[in-house]
Order: C-alpha cells, then structure tokens, then sequence
C-alpha cells in the first residue's frame, strides 16, 4: 500500500516544500487531484445529463413491455446504445475517490517514509518494541516511545522537528514539518466530546473546538453537495420530478452521506477532514458550472429528439388506424387472396344467419336460438347433428308448430295444377256418333 500511496506523499511533500503550510499544501493537494480527475467527471456528468434526458423514452418502453421484461431491457438497451449513454457511467467516478482517499491517509500516517521517502530500514521496530534502524534507536536514546512507529509516524515525525539537529544527520531525507497551522495541530485527531473542552478562554478552547468543527463543517458540506446535485437534476428536462422528489425527501439518503463524512473525520486526523471538506467545495462548483455548461447544447438535442420521439408515434397510430381499417374491411371483403378457410367459415356464418332468420319468421316466440339441423349447406344430412323432428319447427321451450295449415295450402296448390294441366290437355277429336264425347265425360267425372 505505501507503493500506491507513494506518488501522492511526493506530491504532498513537494506543496509543502513551497508553501511551508501543511494546511496550504493539504488544500493545493485537494485542487490539483481534483483537476486530475475532472475529465472523469465531465465524462460521468455528460452521461448521467444524457441518461436523463432518455427519462421519457424509457418510462414509454416500459409502460410499453411491462409484462415481457427481457424486451423491456433489450429495447432500454437499444436506446442507450444509439445514444451512446452507458447506465454505469456513474459509477466509475463515484469510485475513484475512495483509491485517492486510502493513499492521502497513507502518507499523512506515515509522513517519514511515504512523504520524505526515508528509507525503512532506518525506523524499523520489532513487533516486541525494540528499535532497528538508525532513527529509531536515536528516537529510543531520547526516550520517544518507538512502539509508536508499528502504528503510526505523525508523533515520531512531530519529536524529530523539535529535534531535528540530532536527527538531520541520519538520512538526507528528513525534512523539518511542522503540522500546527493557526494554532490547529492537523496531525491530531478530533475530539467530539465538546463536554471535555476547556472553556476558561478562547485561547485554550481553540485548539479543540477548531479541530471539532471541521468534522461539522464537512458533513454540512456534503449535505449541501447532495441538495444542490437534486436542484440542478430537477431543472432538467425529462427528469422524473416525483422520483428525485422522492430522493430528496428521503432521510436516509440526505444524511448518508454527510453522516460517512462526519464519522470519518472524527476517527482520521484532522487533515484528512480538511481533505474531505475542501473536496466536497470544489465538488459543488464543478457540478454547478457541467451543468450550466452542458445543458445549453443538451436541451436542443432533447428538443429535437423529443420533436422526432412524437412523430414517429403520430406515424406508428396512424399506421396502427391504418391496419384496424384494412382488418375491418377484409373482414367483409373476399378477394383471391381469401383463404379456403376464411370462405368456408364466412359461408357458414351466412348460412347461420339465414336459418335464424327463418325460424324467426316461422316461430317468432322461439328467441335467438335455431335448429341445429337446418345450419350449414347440408340441411338433409343424416350426421352427427342430424335431427328426426328438423321439419317440425320445434321452438326454444319444447313446443311444436302447427303445420295444418301448410299442409292445407299444399293440397290447394297440388289440385290447383291437376286441375289447370286437365283444361289444358288436348281435346281429341269426335266421330258423329258421340263416342269421343262420352269419353272425355266419363273422365271428367273420374276427377
């Protein structure tokens, strides 16, 4: 770890070389990695603006493929990919501090070795407390308790400032620091039993109520990194107001944050909180100028996508109205393109429909149901829904018609030709006796 930490206690020492000030060299330290890392930040802000501009799109497929989840997600997929958005864009920035964080701790517990570069060897204690190297058994000769260096640097390296003439020749390495600023030692750790102070002056409650605002002032910080973050999210277009307001509200997520922060700097020296304050600062003013910065060219793009997202769903209904059209007309149209079975099932419809209607007219108390035996363009068929009583009428409660009527009619009708086809007939001619004329009488009477 003191590899990784390494080029960061360089550059912590080389800010204090110039300025003499560790709380200057903590706050140049805090700008320069920040600096470093804004083109991450500009990449995951441009995301995270972008993937919320896609916020209506995505609510549409949603609502859209509710019920067939892998759909939803390739078409979310889709989306994010011809946008060229990434979801996890985030995440990678969100994570970079943490590496930083662990490194600046590193060099600021360890300032002999990771931030002057002095070799190891010359401070090494065994774990029983007994001193190695050179520094060390000086620091043992002076009576510093080296059993302190298993832990930590800062006191070893505070007793070799104050001493430093014994110690400079040692290594050329060593350098005097002095990590008292305004009267504040950031080497020490916060106290946040306020109760324990010393309240007889300012001069002597300084020291520990400075240290223990900057842990307050950090935490407010963070809190209001969070608050300004949601204001800027819900100034943008497409953004789900009720979800960010949702967030905002949320108690667990408005003081995660800021209660991480407060509980760290109370456990870390006071630097590393110095670290995290200023961070969360810069964190503010970077956010707010990305977003004023990208929002001018993001809100022509929306403008436009979302002008091109409501004509390809005016074209998508009309084209839907289209084809609810065509459906209804090929539903009563028969063409050559008509399947043998559309033709059949329309022909048995009709056929249905005739033979309603004329049990209607033959039995109007009959209702809506018909004969079975009488659908279809076999009425005489002898098969599975062949009926022995088809011509009997029969109606809904079981009651037959009355068919005297029709037979009365039938009989009428059937003498009515006999008797039209006889005067029809051609009369064979007589002979002078009568024969041909008794003839025709006698069959006369026969009828």
């Amino acid at each position: 770890m003191d590899t990784i930490a390494r080029p960061f206690g360089l550059l912590l020492m080389f800010l204090y070389n110039i300025t003499h000030n560790y709380l200057f060299a903590i706050v140049l330290f805090t700008v320069i990695v920040k600096l470093i890392l804004m083109p991450f930040q500009m990449k995951s802000k441009k995301g995270m603006m972008r993937q919320q501009l896609l916020n209506p799109e995505i609510q549409e497929i949603q609502k859209k493929h509710a019920a067939n989840q892998q759909k939803m997600n390739e078409e979310m997929q889709r989306v994010y990919r011809e946008a060229g958005v990434s979801p996890m864009s985030g995440c990678l920035w969100s994570l970079l501090p943490f590496p930083i964080l662990i490194a600046l701790y590193q060099a600021i517990r360890k300032p002999l070795t990771v931030m002057m570069g002095v070799p190891k060897a010359l401070v090494e204690v065994t774990k029983s407390g007994e001193a190695v190297g050179a520094i060390a058994k000086k620091l043992a000769e002076m009576g510093f308790d080296v059993r302190q260096l298993l832990q930590s640097q800062i006191s070893a390296t505070k007793f070799i400032n104050d001493n430093f003439e014994a110690f400079s020749g040692l290594s050329d390495k060593l350098r005097p620091m002095n990590f008292t600023v305004f009267g504040l030692d950031l080497s020490s750790v916060p106290n946040f039993r306020i109760w324990t102070f010393d309240f007889s002056s300012f001069k002597a409650l300084w020291p520990a109520l400075g240290l223990f605002l900057i842990p307050v002032i950090t935490a407010f910080f963070q809190w209001l990194s969070t608050k300004i973050a949601t204001k800027l999210q819900k100034d943008l277009p497409g953004a789900n107001v009720e979800a960010l307001e949702k967030q905002s509200n949320s108690m667990m997520m408005l003081l995660l944050g800021p209660v991480m922060s407060l509980w760290f700097a109370f456990v870390l020296p006071a630097a590393m909180g110095v670290y995290w304050m200023v961070n969360a600062l810069f964190s503010i003013l970077v956010d707010v100028f990305l977003t004023k910065l990208y929002s001018k060219t993001m809100l022509a793009d929306f403008a436009e996508k979302e002008a091109a997202r409501k004509a390809r769903e005016a074209e998508l209904e009309a084209k839907r109205a289209e084809a609810e059209r065509r459906r209804a007309e090929s539903d009563n149209l028969q063409t050559e393109n008509t399947s043998k079975k559309k033709q059949q099932q329309k022909k048995k419809q009709e056929a249905a429909g005739r033979a309603l209607e004329y049990q209607r007219a033959l039995n109007p108390d009959a209702g809506e149901k018909y004969n079975p035996s009488r659908v279809g363009d076999r009425p005489f068929a002898r098969g599975r829904g062949y009926d022995p009583d088809r011509y009997s009428f029969n109606g809904m409660d079981g009651s037959v018609a009355d068919t005297s009527s029709i037979d009365e009619e039938l009989d009428e009708a059937v003498k009515e030709k006999l008797r039209k086809a006889a005067e029809t007939e051609i009369k064979p001619e007589t002979d002078k006796d009568g024969t041909a004329a008794e003839a025709q009488s006698d069959k006369e009477n026969d009828l």
